[in-house]
């Protein structure tokens, strides 16, 4: 037997707002019966395993250990990283390289990392 994922875990302060960026981010609703103010606010793409977001009371600390990465499915890295940037995200670094391959750093508005891949287009026209 094999273990199956069936949460990524978000630690924040307002789950339902971060809930509704991530939302935007992957095109996939918030569950129906989360609400602000929830405690506990998740999303359940199909197929995929759950976006889970959690309120805990203390600020993140440090870099994340663990993060998502993401690679773009209909358009290039370049015009993702600007369509997250638009919803709220913020660069942290970026890790190009002079043939452009690389990826992006960013963090969500509550300060979590997470990297943009080339989407699968741009790998293989190198």
């Amino acid at each position: 037997m094999v273990s199956l994922i069936r949460n990524v875990s978000f630690d924040c302060a307002d789950p339902y707002a971060l809930a509704v960026f991530w939302a935007e981010v992957i095109g996939h609703p918030v569950h129906p019966e989360c609400a602000p103010g929830d405690e506990e606010v998740v999303i359940e793409p199909p197929g995929a395993p759950r976006l889970y977001f959690q309120e805990v009371p203390e600020s993140k600390h440090g870099k994340n250990r663990v993060h998502v990465c993401l690679e773009p499915g209909d358009r290039d890295r370049d015009a993702e990283v600007d369509r997250l940037l638009a919803l709220g995200a913020s660069v942290q670094g970026d890790h190009r390289t002079p043939d452009g391959a690389g990826w992006v750093v960013l963090q969500d508005p509550a300060g979590n990392e997470f990297c943009v891949t080339r989407s699968a287009a741009e790998r293989h026209a190198q």
